[in-house]
C-alpha cells in the first residue's frame, strides 16, 4: 500500500500566545478529496496555510510526498512543495488573458507546450471558448472555474481549496461543485479542502475531518461522520436534532417518541438523546405511536418540514419546560398530506437517534 500524499502530524500553532491548533493530524491519500469542516475560527484555514508552507508551525510536522516540508530546522518553501492552492477570491491576474493565467505556473514548459497544456485544461473545465478573455468579463462560476484550471495545470502532488465556492448563488454554486469534483477526481491528485457548510463537505469529500476549537473531533467517511457522530457537537453540526434529557434505566432511556437503547450506559446515568428530524416518522390519525399535533408543513425543494407539538408529553420530564409543549421538527421527503392542526401518530427510527452524556 503506497505511502499518503499529504500526512499532518500533530500540527501545532498559535497567534498572539492564543493557541489556534493543538495536536491536530490526519492524512490524504492520491486521487482522495478530504474536508476540514468546522465552525469559523476552528483552525480550518491555519491548517491548509501551514501546508502550502505560507507559514511556519510551532510544532509537528507536514510531509508531502514522502518529504518532510516542515518539522524541526525545516522549511521546504511553498514553490517547492508541488502543491496548488485555490483560494475563496480565485486570485486571477487581471492584466493576463485566461490562458495566460492558467499558464502562469508552467514557466518550466516551452512555451507551445504551455499552450497546450492551458487549452487541454481549459477545454476540462469548459472554458475554451474564453481563453483569450480577460477575468473581468467572467462571472464567478467561469472564475472559480479558470482558477480550478490553473491549480491543475501544473499537475501538482496536493490541490488545497481555502471554501472555494462560497461566492457563488446555490443553484450555480451546485453545480461548479459537481464539476470540480469529478475534475479532481479524474486528476488524480489528493485534495484537502476547507469548509464550514456541512453539506457541501458530505457532496464533495471521500472524507471529514470535523474540527473544533484545534483539534481534530472525528475523521471519517461523510456517512460514518453523519451516522455515528462521535459527539454531540459533531452530530449537531452536520445536521439540525432534535434533543431530549433522560436518565438510562435497564439500558434504555425512555422519550417522548418511545423507549432508546443505551449501550455503554449504566444504570442512572443522565443523558441526551438527539434525534434527527428524517428519523421521525408521521403516521395517520389513530395508529400506533407518540400523538403530536401539526403546526406548519413547509415544502423546502425536495423535502417538507413539518413543526409538530407533542400532545401529551409530561413537561420538565425530557427536557426544560415549556409552556407550549414539547416541540418537535421533522424532515420527510417529498410531499406530506397534512394540514396544520391536525394530529398525528409519529414513530421513530432508531438509526437516526444517538445516545449522549448529559451536557
Amino acid at each position: 500500500m503506497s505511502a499518503p500524499v499529504l500526512e499532518v502530524e500533530g500540527l501545532e500553532h498559535g497567534y498572539d500566545g492564543e493557541t489556534v491548533l493543538d495536536g491536530v493530524s490526519f492524512a490524504v491519500d492520491a486521487g482522495e478529496i478530504v474536508c476540514l469542516l468546522g465552525p469559523s475560527g476552528c483552525g480550518k484555514t491555519t491548517t491548509l496555510r501551514l501546508v502550502a508552507g505560507l507559514e511556519r508551525p510551532a510544532a509537528g510536522q507536514v510531509v508531502i510526498a514522502g518529504e518532510a516540508v516542515t518539522g524541526p530546522g525545516r522549511a521546504v518553501p511553498p514553490e517547492q512543495r508541488r502543491v496548488s492552492m485555490m483560494f475563496q477570491d480565485y486570485a486571477l491576474f487581471p492584466h493576463l488573458r485566461v490562458r495566460d493565467n492558467v499558464a502562469f505556473g508552467l514557466s518550466g514548459l516551452a512555451r507551445g507546450e504551455q499552450r497546450r497544456r492551458a487549452d487541454e485544461l481549459l477545454d476540462k473545465v469548459g472554458m475554451a471558448a474564453y481563453a483569450g478573455a480577460y477575468p473581468h468579463v467572467l462571472s464567478g462560476g467561469q472564475q472559480q472555474r479558470v482558477a480550478l484550471a490553473r491549480a491543475l495545470a501544473p499537475e501538482p502532488n496536493l490541490v488545497l481549496l481555502d471554501e472555494p465556492f462560497s461566492g457563488l448563488d446555490p443553484e450555480l454554486r451546485g453545480r461548479v461543485r459537481d464539476d470540480s469534483m469529478h475534475l479532481l477526481k479524474t486528476s488524480g491528485a489528493a485534495t484537502l479542502f476547507v469548509t464550514h457548510n456541512a453539506e457541501e463537505a458530505m457532496m464533495m469529500a471521500d472524507r471529514v475531518v470535523v474540527m473544533r476549537e484545534g483539534r481534530v473531533v472525528q475523521n471519517g467517511a461523510p456517512e460514518e461522520i453523519y451516522c455515528e457522530p462521535a459527539s454531540p457537537f459533531v452530530a449537531t453540526f452536520l445536521g439540525e436534532v432534535n434533543r431530549f434529557d433522560g436518565l438510562v434505566a435497564g439500558g434504555r432511556v425512555e422519550t417522548p417518541l418511545g423507549s432508546v437503547a443505551a449501550p455503554g450506559f449504566s444504570d442512572g446515568s443522565a443523558v441526551q438523546v438527539l434525534v434527527r428530524p428524517e428519523a421521525i416518522r408521521i403516521g395517520e390519525p389513530a395508529s400506533a405511536g407518540a400523538e403530536a399535533r401539526i403546526e406548519a408543513v413547509r415544502m423546502v425543494g425536495r423535502s417538507t418540514l413539518v413543526h409538530l407539538t407533542l400532545a401529551a408529553a409530561p413537561r420538565g420530564v425530557y427536557g426544560p419546560a415549556d409552556p407550549g409543549g414539547i416541540h418537535l421538527h421533522v424532515r420527510s421527503p417529498g410531499r406530506i398530506h397534512a394540514g396544520e392542526g391536525e394530529v398525528r401518530q409519529l414513530s421513530l427510527d432508531g438509526e437516526q437517534v444517538f445516545v449522549f452524556p448529559r451536557e
